[in-house]
């Protein structure tokens, strides 16, 4: 036997013994549901931004938009506080995992802070909110937001968005119930 076909024979012993351990133990279904879709008029395609919200953002924010146990912004009835001043809807388009997103396409990359904002973000959308579109997030994505400040700048939307519109003083909370 040359040494290529041994090789091959171990990677296939190792793709093999893998493929019986995933069988073995089956991966559990997330204890939250997907979210219904309830605004479509807000997305050009509802259903592809939810499954870009799932595939790019659900594995720290939670399907669901509940980022508990992590330390990370709760979405759920709250994100859409945001879009309440100028300034604190462009501050959700320039976060570093959405300006640096893998979805290049602006429009796609719009859809799915829609989902985020209309449909995860419930009762804590201002009335009259306009949806994002493709050329304001191209806009706003040269205005990455990095390093230390970004906590800063979003305590200081935070405290603009209670004052200016009345949001709950718990969203100074990375989440309801959790750490500042």
């Amino acid at each position: 036997m040359g040494m290529g076909f041994r090789v091959f024979l171990g990677i296939g012993a190792a793709a093999a013994l893998s493929a019986a351990v995933l069988r073995a133990q089956p991966v559990p279904i997330a204890a939250q549901a997907l979210p219904a879709i309830h605004h479509p008029e807000k997305m050009q395609d509802p259903e592809f931004a939810r499954s870009s919200y799932v595939e790019h953002c659900a594995g720290c924010h939670g399907v669901a938009g509940s980022s508990i146990p992590a330390n990370l912004p709760e979405l759920k009835d709250r994100v859409g506080w945001f879009m309440c001043t100028p300034e604190a809807r462009a501050y959700l388009l320039r976060l570093p995992n959405v300006a640096h997103s893998r979805i290049t396409d602006n429009e796609a990359l719009a859809d799915l802070m829609n989902f985020v904002v209309f449909e995860l973000g419930g009762d804590s959308v201002p009335a009259g909110a306009k949806p994002f579109t493709g050329p304001e997030l191209a806009h706003e994505r040269q205005f990455a937001l990095i390093g230390p400040g970004l906590k800063a700048e979003r305590t200081r939307l935070v405290k603009e968005v209670i004052r200016k519109c009345r949001a709950p003083a718990s969203l100074s909370l990375q989440y309801p119930h959790g750490p500042k």
